[in-house]
């Protein structure tokens, strides 16, 4: 992680600081304004051009939270629009859009700087990654018919010994459901 520039806007005191970042992202106030309430306010001497700095790393940091908020709301946008699609699946389709987005956007002379092997091996892991998250939801989704299959199992051969009139009347009913579906009891 980068070091983080620590200049006399970061040392005022939490309150005073706070202040100076409301004014700056208010964008209703001058940097001359913003050295004067410094000064009047922590007795700090600070030039206009710091205070310029300040608001360049300050805005470009909130940009960034924004950029990250909206990206993670995207990925909640389509999680809740496809109850069946996970987390994972949602940061997939984001990232896939991304890069496809960037890709379309890129002239030819963007192209020239980019290494062929390295763009392919790039997009061949984003394949992987999918192709593996699949396999994955395949074995879980298998997993969890099988655990369930036994369980109904053991579930239909405890009540057809215990309580043979309950199984006979649950068997007809499955057998009913069975044909009035078209489909079969098991």
């Amino acid at each position: 992680m980068a070091n983080r520039s620590h200049g006399k806007i970061d040392k005022l005191r939490p309150e005073v600081k706070s202040e100076v970042e409301s004014m700056i992202t208010s964008n209703n106030f001058t940097y001359k304004e913003i050295v004067d309430y410094i000064k009047d306010s922590a007795g700090e001497m600070i030039s206009q051009a710091s205070v310029c700095r300040y608001a360049r790393r300050l805005c470009k940091s909130l940009d960034s939270i924004r950029f990250a908020q909206e990206t993670f709301r995207a990925i909640n946008d389509e999680i809740n629009r496809t109850p069946d699609m996970d987390t994972t699946e949602g940061i997939m389709r984001i990232v896939s859009h991304l890069l496809l987005t960037n890709i379309q956007q890129l002239s030819d002379e963007d192209f020239e700087d980019v290494d062929p092997l390295k763009l392919l091996k790039q997009a061949s892991d984003l394949i992987r990654v999918s192709a593996y998250k699949r396999g994955v939801d395949i074995k879980n989704k298998e997993l969890t018919e099988m655990g369930f299959d036994a369980i109904k199992q053991k579930a239909f051969t405890g009540v057809s010994k215990k309580y043979p009139e309950l199984y006979e009347k649950f068997s007809k009913a499955l057998d009913e459901l069975a044909s009035e579906e078209g489909g079969d009891s098991s």
